[in-house]
């Protein structure tokens, strides 16, 4: 499991996700059949050229759970997708989510969290043993 400060902007069409979670969690993502153009606030066109690649992950908040696009960019981004599924209690002066954290995995994970676990029960006797220190 991973922690990540993620920014959220109710301006952004979409959910991104950037490429070093990727890369760092080492998710496989699909590629767009048609790529998309990504531009900044001041419509311009981003540096980063052209979306090319997608992921679908599970984002649990509270009692919802839902599967959602993130197009793979340079930052990490809940957009009015995830606040139109979810409508999140935000504090937005202090720039804080009210209530418990955002959670997001892979589908896999989600729809076969049984499989997980005896996956990573499985692989747990591969790894060495690390001794807990205080």
């Amino acid at each position: 499991m991973a922690e990540e400060i993620v920014l959220v902007d109710s301006g952004t069409t979409e959910n991104f996700i950037d490429r070093e979670t990727i890369k760092k969690l080492k998710l496989s993502t699909k590629k767009l059949e048609t790529l998309v153009g990504l531009r900044n606030i001041d419509r311009t066109f981003n540096k980063l050229g052209q979306i090319t690649h997608y992921i679908d992950l599970l984002i649990s908040h509270e009692t919802k759970k839902n599967s959602e696009h993130f197009y793979v960019t340079d930052q990490m981004v809940l957009g009015y997708p995830w606040l139109h599924t979810f409508n999140p209690n935000i504090n937005w002066p202090s720039c804080k989510l009210i209530g418990p954290a955002v959670k997001i995995e892979t589908l896999f994970h989600g729809c076969y969290p049984t499989l997980c676990k005896a996956l990573k029960k499985k692989w747990a006797s591969y790894l060495p043993r690390r001794k807990l220190t205080k």
